[in-house]
């Protein structure tokens, strides 16, 4: 059997595992046909990992909150060990328990200094690439030069321009044509799941290498 074909099962394999076979849906969103994050949206919804509302929408433009980014995350990279939840603001009979379980588990959630997660509100995108940054284990270092080239790198907070600075270093975030970051705003849905997409395949290279 060649290289290539060997490679093409193993990532049949891997994504089977990831994703079981009953949600590989082949439905597509009647929103994102042309959307500059169409290619991701329509390969993770195939996959089960995604899912938009009743109306057959994804809503592309629509921010995430930090709840439904933290259920993205662990479904994109399968997380499922759970551990002792203590927020504040998050109960068992929260909906989204299990997967703040599984995030504090895989160590990526930290929450605020009043021992609260805020599920309920949009993360922002300065808080996005902190998340990411502790999913990859970076190191933490005092080059901030892949930030120094956003106009509004000012407004990113100090705890998170180790995280910006690394991550828009790695590729894994870039800012906008006007050469901001935005910081602040809240991540849309699809540049949380084009995000998400770059960091698997940078926790997975040996599925692009292979092929």
């Amino acid at each position: 059997m060649k290289l290539k074909s060997k490679a093409i099962i193993v990532l049949a394999v891997t994504l089977c595992l990831l994703f079981p076979l009953n949600t590989l849906a082949t439905a597509q969103f009647t929103d994102v046909e042309g959307y500059w994050a169409e290619l991701q949206i329509s390969e993770w919804l195939k996959k089960g990992a995604v899912t938009g509302y009743p109306d057959g929408t994804f809503a592309p433009a629509n921010s995430i909150t930090r709840a439904e980014f933290i259920t993205l995350v662990n479904k994109l990279l399968g997380f499922q060990e759970k551990q002792q939840v203590t927020f504040d603001d998050v109960s068992k009979n929260d909906w989204f328990y299990d997967e703040v379980s599984k995030a504090i588990a895989a160590g990526y959630i930290i929450g605020y200094e009043d021992n609260t997660l805020h599920p309920g509100n949009p993360i922002k995108r300065e808080e996005v690439a902190a998340v990411i940054f502790r999913l990859l284990d970076l190191e933490e270092s005092q080059d901030r030069s892949a930030i120094s080239q956003f106009e509004d790198a000012g407004s990113i907070s100090i705890w998170a321009k180790p995280g910006v600075a690394k991550v828009v270093d790695n590729n894994l975030m870039k800012g906008y044509p006007d050469q901001t970051f935005k910081p602040l705003d809240y991540i849309t849905r699809a540049e949380a799941l084009v995000t998400l997409d770059n960091l698997f395949w940078v926790k997975h290279p040996v599925l692009i290498s292979s092929v």
